[in-house]
């Protein structure tokens, strides 16, 4: 939904939403499976107490930083960094989390490119960061091996929220992934060269070429990360604690009764 995905809509420390203020998690979790107990797409209210804790995620692959971690991934120059700020009772958060999970699943073969997040209602927020609302995502793109560090710059996402378009924007800015392709690149020419000398019969460039394909080849496969057989399917779906499911079932009771006497 255009709640879930949009880019202006945010929660402010304040605890109050921006661009269409939602009471936390109650339309958060209309967006979900919820729609199951009545076999059709229906809206119900939530209790009035928060939520949050109610909806559990068991797959989630998004690493998650202390205060001291996040300075420290920061720090590395040596990696793309993409970090979440967030605060559980946002519900612009809860509503993009399963996208940011889609994120860290198309990075997972990459590690020199990190997709991680920070609770800031569970950790201090460190003096060095500013984030004024939630969700709040920001990019720190490596750097090349001969640049300084006081070139690292963050860049703040601001597009739609969600997997294809954040994906997008971390391979847009990605430091290191341009580095391996610039990498694939040098391979394949240095793979015409070697052709060309060995037709020329110069062998003994050949051969200095080959050499130097291999080491390339040896650090590009040391960049990725292999998955040895079959994937294990991702269960991306979250798990409703007991207050929600009571709560959905007494209220789809309700929709059941009133649809009957209607028609009757």
């Amino acid at each position: 939904s255009s709640s879930s995905s949009s880019s202006s809509q945010t929660c402010l420390k304040s605890r109050t939403c921006q661009g269409g203020a939602i009471p936390a998690m109650a339309r958060v979790i209309r967006s979900f499976v919820l729609s199951a107990f009545t076999g059709e797409q229906s809206e119900f209210e939530l209790p009035k107490e928060s939520l949050e804790e109610d909806v559990i995620y068991p797959d989630d692959p998004v690493r998650k930083l202390t205060a001291e971690e996040l300075q420290q991934v920061v720090l590395d120059s040596s990696k793309d960094v993409l970090v979440k700020f967030f605060a559980p009772w946002c519900g612009h958060c809860q509503a993009m989390r399963g996208a940011y999970m889609e994120v860290s699943d198309a990075f997972e073969e990459q590690p020199d490119v990190l997709i991680a997040e920070f609770d800031v209602t569970a950790h201090q927020l460190p003096a060095a960061f500013s984030v004024e609302g939630f969700p709040t995502l920001r990019l720190w793109p490596a750097l090349r091996p001969d640049a300084p560090s006081s070139q690292r710059n963050s860049i703040d996402y601001q597009g739609p929220r969600t997997a294809a378009d954040i994906s997008a924007f971390v391979r847009r800015h990605s430091v290191r992934l341009q580095m391996a392709k610039e990498m694939e690149e040098r391979v394949k020419a240095l793979e015409e060269e070697m052709l060309q000398a060995a037709s020329d019969e110069k062998f003994e460039e050949a051969a200095k070429l080959r050499d130097e394909i291999e080491s390339l080849r040896k650090e590009l496969a040391s960049k990725a990360l292999t998955t040895v057989g079959e994937k294990k399917e991702k269960n991306r779906k979250p798990i409703f604690g007991k207050r929600i499911l009571m709560e959905a079932l007494r209220q789809s009771q309700q929709h059941k009764q009133g649809s009957s006497s209607s028609s009757s």
